[in-house]
Protein backbone atom coordinates (compact mmCIF):
# COMPACT_ATOMS: atom_id res chain seq x y z
CA UNK A 1 0.00 0.00 0.00
CA UNK A 2 0.86 3.63 0.30
CA UNK A 3 2.52 3.33 3.70
CA UNK A 4 4.80 0.46 2.64
CA UNK A 5 5.79 2.42 -0.46
CA UNK A 6 6.59 5.44 1.70
CA UNK A 7 8.70 3.30 4.07
CA UNK A 8 10.64 1.91 1.10
CA UNK A 9 11.18 5.43 -0.22
CA UNK A 10 12.32 6.62 3.20
CA UNK A 11 14.84 3.76 3.50
CA UNK A 12 16.15 4.38 -0.03
CA UNK A 13 16.61 8.08 0.82
CA UNK A 14 18.49 7.25 4.01
CA UNK A 15 20.81 4.96 2.01
CA UNK A 16 21.44 7.73 -0.52
CA UNK A 17 19.68 5.96 -3.39
CA UNK A 18 17.22 8.86 -3.91
CA UNK A 19 17.96 12.54 -4.38
CA UNK A 20 16.28 15.19 -2.25
CA UNK A 21 14.01 16.15 -5.15
CA UNK A 22 12.86 12.55 -5.76
CA UNK A 23 12.27 11.98 -2.05
CA UNK A 24 10.14 15.10 -1.65
CA UNK A 25 8.18 14.25 -4.81
CA UNK A 26 7.37 10.82 -3.40
CA UNK A 27 6.61 12.35 0.01
CA UNK A 28 4.14 14.71 -1.68
CA UNK A 29 2.53 11.82 -3.57
CA UNK A 30 2.18 9.86 -0.33
CA UNK A 31 0.68 12.85 1.50
CA UNK A 32 -1.89 13.44 -1.25
CA UNK A 33 -2.87 9.77 -1.44
CA UNK A 34 -3.08 9.43 2.34
CA UNK A 35 -5.18 12.60 2.64
CA UNK A 36 -7.64 11.27 0.07
CA UNK A 37 -7.91 7.97 1.92
CA UNK A 38 -8.39 9.75 5.23
CA UNK A 39 -11.12 11.94 3.71
CA UNK A 40 -12.93 8.86 2.41
CA UNK A 41 -12.61 7.14 5.79
CA UNK A 42 -14.12 10.15 7.55
CA UNK A 43 -16.94 10.26 5.00
CA UNK A 44 -17.66 6.56 5.62
CA UNK A 45 -17.74 7.18 9.37
CA UNK A 46 -20.26 10.00 8.92
CA UNK A 47 -22.42 7.84 6.64
CA UNK A 48 -22.36 5.01 9.19
CA UNK A 49 -23.23 7.42 11.98
CA UNK A 50 -26.09 8.84 9.91
CA UNK A 51 -27.47 5.41 9.07
CA UNK A 52 -27.22 4.19 12.68
CA UNK A 53 -28.72 7.43 13.99
CA UNK A 54 -31.69 7.31 11.63
CA UNK A 55 -32.55 3.69 12.39
CA UNK A 56 -36.31 3.84 11.92
CA UNK A 57 -36.90 0.12 11.52
CA UNK A 58 -36.84 0.33 7.74
CA UNK A 59 -35.39 -2.84 6.25
CA UNK A 60 -34.72 -1.29 2.88
CA UNK A 61 -31.07 -0.80 1.99
CA UNK A 62 -30.19 2.78 1.00
CA UNK A 63 -28.63 1.78 -2.32
CA UNK A 64 -31.58 -0.23 -3.56
CA UNK A 65 -34.61 0.84 -5.52
CA UNK A 66 -37.85 1.21 -3.56
CA UNK A 67 -39.35 -2.16 -2.77
CA UNK A 68 -36.19 -4.11 -3.59
CA UNK A 69 -34.99 -4.51 0.00
CA UNK A 70 -38.28 -5.61 1.51
CA UNK A 71 -39.16 -9.29 1.58
CA UNK A 72 -42.10 -10.33 -0.55
CA UNK A 73 -41.98 -7.23 -2.73
CA UNK A 74 -41.54 -7.35 -6.46
CA UNK A 75 -39.70 -4.66 -8.40
CA UNK A 76 -42.86 -3.73 -10.32
CA UNK A 77 -44.77 -2.80 -7.19
CA UNK A 78 -47.84 -4.44 -5.70
CA UNK A 79 -48.42 -7.10 -8.35
CA UNK A 80 -49.05 -4.56 -11.08
CA UNK A 81 -48.57 -5.82 -14.62
CA UNK A 82 -45.77 -4.11 -16.53
CA UNK A 83 -46.87 -1.02 -18.43
CA UNK A 84 -46.94 -1.32 -22.17
CA UNK A 85 -47.00 1.53 -24.63
CA UNK A 86 -48.30 1.95 -28.13
CA UNK A 87 -46.96 3.91 -31.06
CA UNK A 88 -49.60 6.62 -30.47
CA UNK A 89 -49.10 6.70 -26.69
CA UNK A 90 -45.56 5.60 -25.75
CA UNK A 91 -44.70 4.78 -22.15
CA UNK A 92 -43.62 7.97 -20.41
CA UNK A 93 -45.12 10.24 -23.06
CA UNK A 94 -43.25 11.68 -26.01
CA UNK A 95 -40.13 12.40 -23.96
CA UNK A 96 -38.92 13.90 -20.73
CA UNK A 97 -40.77 17.08 -19.67
CA UNK A 98 -39.18 20.26 -20.89
CA UNK A 99 -37.45 18.63 -23.88
CA UNK A 100 -38.46 20.26 -27.15
CA UNK A 101 -36.95 20.03 -30.59
CA UNK A 102 -34.52 22.71 -31.69
CA UNK A 103 -36.70 23.62 -34.68
CA UNK A 104 -39.77 24.00 -32.46
CA UNK A 105 -37.95 26.05 -29.84
CA UNK A 106 -35.83 28.27 -32.07
CA UNK A 107 -37.80 28.29 -35.33
CA UNK A 108 -38.46 32.04 -35.14
CA UNK A 109 -35.19 33.96 -35.04
CA UNK A 110 -35.06 36.49 -32.21
CA UNK A 111 -37.61 34.77 -29.96
CA UNK A 112 -36.96 32.58 -26.99
CA UNK A 113 -39.00 29.48 -26.19
CA UNK A 114 -41.50 29.81 -23.37
CA UNK A 115 -40.51 27.96 -20.19
CA UNK A 116 -42.18 24.66 -19.39
CA UNK A 117 -44.77 25.44 -16.69
CA UNK A 118 -44.27 22.03 -15.05
CA UNK A 119 -40.61 22.92 -14.39
CA UNK A 120 -41.29 26.40 -13.00
CA UNK A 121 -41.27 26.84 -9.20
CA UNK A 122 -44.71 26.93 -7.68
CA UNK A 123 -45.83 30.30 -6.39
CA UNK A 124 -48.13 29.83 -3.43
CA UNK A 125 -49.63 32.74 -1.57
CA UNK A 126 -49.33 32.58 2.20
CA UNK A 127 -52.53 31.92 4.11
CA UNK A 128 -51.70 34.58 6.69
CA UNK A 129 -49.27 37.51 6.91
CA UNK A 130 -47.00 35.49 9.24
CA UNK A 131 -46.79 32.60 6.76
CA UNK A 132 -43.89 31.38 4.66
CA UNK A 133 -44.09 32.57 1.06
CA UNK A 134 -42.83 29.20 -0.20
CA UNK A 135 -44.71 26.59 1.82
CA UNK A 136 -47.29 28.63 3.77
CA UNK A 137 -46.14 27.41 7.20
CA UNK A 138 -46.73 29.64 10.24
CA UNK A 139 -43.70 31.77 11.13
CA UNK A 140 -42.61 33.57 14.28
CA UNK A 141 -42.80 37.34 14.31
CA UNK A 142 -39.10 38.17 13.65
CA UNK A 143 -37.98 34.98 11.91
CA UNK A 144 -35.56 35.20 8.99
CA UNK A 145 -35.91 31.61 7.73
CA UNK A 146 -38.78 29.14 7.54
CA UNK A 147 -38.28 26.23 9.95
CA UNK A 148 -40.32 23.92 7.70
CA UNK A 149 -38.77 24.40 4.25
CA UNK A 150 -35.69 26.53 5.04
CA UNK A 151 -36.45 29.33 2.60
CA UNK A 152 -35.44 32.88 3.43
CA UNK A 153 -38.31 35.12 4.55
Amino acid sequence: GYYESFLDTNNMYKKGQLSDKEFFQKLGDYTVAYSALEFLAIKVIFELKKSVGSNSGNTQSPGLMPGMGQPGMMAGGMGQPPRSGTAENPVGGAGPPGIVSGQEAFGNVGTLPSPDPSLMPRQTAPQNPNGCSSCGAELRLNSKFCTTCGSKV
